[in-house]
């Protein structure tokens, strides 16, 4: 009899331990966790979000709630070497809008919540954001509320869900901005790539008692290894108080006892130099240039992100500007999306649909490659069972072969999803590579951890206010001169802009932001000068 019990006893057990193993694989489980990243949804975007939230905050613990199977997560991470990162990832599966699945993954504990955009028309993400933003039974003080938003058309209601207490990254918005201001500035897209990598020169905030009524032109003399480019305060909005955020204020502005400076720099504490004064430099030049779109753009491929970049080039073209479109979309379904995105006005583009698909040779017999001044590469997979990646590889082998077979000096952007492919667009005339999800991951993984800089990216990558831009070094300084950074900072403020650095042109285009304030150079006429300053719209 006893024996009979004892192994009732011990079936029990197993059968308990067997549910609980089956529960923990599953991720059917509760998670206990604290102060952790809360991350709801699963998209191209979630490996960079895991990367960069590594380097940001090693050791950081990430929960990862996604309507998808626990095996097939692993799996992806497993792959990408998350797992090799000073990083805790705890995956559940489950559906975010769900009030009770949220209660799962212990939301009310996080630190910080990042949703990311799953589905073609945000409707998933909406209703997440309604329920983070009315939820009340936060354990403490509320997390840190970051979400992305996908379609343009979904801005208005998303900011209406929001209510002020979530930042929204929208991201079509983001990217579009990121390509077309590459286009106008070729180079660009390897300084957006530092400053949003914890690795290089990124932004940060900080508290200067010392500067308190001193103008900005002063400070940027006496910081020996950081640049400032704009103050942030806090101030109260609907009862909630919020970080605010002013970029390239003008020079003779005095910082305030209750602002912080905006600083682009290595890292944390920065170095404070015994130089004080401005320093009036004896080679400054007047004038000035503003980059425009080039004359002739040629865009390859069709994805959603197209209409912000058509918009986006417009605000910036000057009257005539040529945009060739080529995809494998027909003429009819071209003009019903165009209509649809209400496009058909544009002001100061000319734009020419092509149906032909660019990886076949004779897609290109009638076209002039030879007229353009800039090709863009978009991530378009619709028609490739190898992804975006792969048929953008594919295409722009065939530009290899053209380049080889006529004079072509285009200057060409590429649009990336994995930055792992990055390698294999070596030699192939590839000048600038922007990997779209990094860009957008860089700012939801940095806000977790800094929500301050959740208005200083706002204000730097929408439409209207300031933007980062590359002007000809002979706009601010005499060429074939001995100069300096100092007078890059002079020259600047004379144009209430803002120096962040040099592109020059050795070395296939050598960066050099927020240089040593030590080193002198003799600039040409290709050399760059990298500024802060207002938009300029035509």
């Amino acid at each position: 009899m006893g024996l009979v019990v004892l192994s009732v006893l011990i079936s029990l057990v197993n059968n308990t331990w067997r549910i609980r193993i089956e529960g923990l694989h599953k991720g059917d489980t509760p998670v206990r966790e604290r102060d952790h990243v809360l991350v709801l949804g699963w998209s191209n975007k979630v490996i960079s979000v895991l990367q960069q939230l590594a380097l940001l905050q090693p050791g950081v613990k990430v929960v990862i709630l996604a309507p998808r199977e626990i095996d097939d997560m692993q799996e992806q991470l497993r792959v990408a070497g998350i797992y090799r990162q000073p990083i805790k990832v705890i995956l559940r599966s489950g559906i975010p809008s769900n009030h009770g699945e949220l209660d799962r993954v212990a939301v009310n504990c996080a630190a910080s919540v990042i949703v990311l955009a799953t589905d073609a028309d945000d409707s998933e993400t909406i209703k997440t954001i309604v329920l983070l933003t009315t939820r009340q039974d936060w354990s403490s003080e509320p997390p840190i509320l970051t979400s992305e938003i996908a379609m343009e058309q979904n801005c208005e209601l998303a900011m209406i869900a929001a209510k002020n207490r979530l930042h929204i990254i929208y991201s079509s918005r983001v990217i579009s901005k990121v390509i077309v201001q590459t286009v106008r500035n070729p180079g660009l897209a390897n300084v957006y790539s530092e400053i949003f990598s914890p690795a290089g020169n990124s932004l940060y905030v900080q508290s200067f008692p010392g500067y308190t009524d001193r103008p900005l032109a002063e400070i940027a003399y006496s910081l020996a290894d950081a640049i400032p480019v704009g103050i942030s305060w806090n101030e109260k909005r609907d009862g909630v108080v919020r970080h605010a955020v002013g970029l390239n204020p003008e020079p003779d502005y005095e910082i305030a006892e209750d602002e912080q400076l905006v600083l682009l720099t290595r890292g944390l504490p920065v170095t404070q130099s015994d130089h004080e004064r401005i320093s009036e430099s004896q080679i400054y030049q007047q004038g000035g240039s503003v980059p425009h779109v080039p004359a002739r753009v040629l865009l390859i491929g069709w994805t959603d992100i197209l209409y912000n970049i058509l918009q986006e080039l417009d605000a910036h073209a000057l009257r005539g500007t040529e945009v060739t479109i080529l995809s494998n979309v027909n003429q009819d379904t071209t003009q019903q999306r165009m209509e649809s995105h209400q496009l058909k006005n544009l002001k100061n583009l000319t734009l020419e649909f092509l149906e032909g698909d660019a990886v076949i040779q004779s897609t290109w017999e009638d076209i002039d490659l030879q007229g353009f001044q800039s090709i863009v590469v978009l991530a378009d997979g619709t028609d490739e069972q190898g992804g975006a990646d792969t048929r953008s590889l594919r295409i722009l082998l065939r530009l290899s072969d053209l380049r080889n077979q006529h004079e072509l000096l285009a200057h060409t952007v590429v649009e990336l999803l994995d930055d792992n492919n990055r390698a294999l667009l070596t030699g192939l005339d590839v000048d600038d590579i922007i990997v779209s999800p990094e860009v957008v991951s860089a700012q939801l993984a940095q806000i977790a951890g800094q929500e301050v800089l959740a208005p200083i990216y706002r204000e730097l990558l929408s439409a209207g206010g300031v933007e980062i831009s590359m002007r000809p070094a002979g706009d601010y300084v005499q060429l074939d001169t001995d100069c300096c950074f100092s007078d890059m900072i002079y020259a600047c403020q004379q144009k209430m802009e803002i120096a962040l650095g040099l592109r020059l042109v050795r070395n296939g285009g050598e960066l050099l932001l927020n240089p040593s304030r030590q080193i002198t150079w003799q600039l040409g006429e290709h050399d760059k000068v990298i500024v802060l300053a207002q938009q300029v719209y035509q």
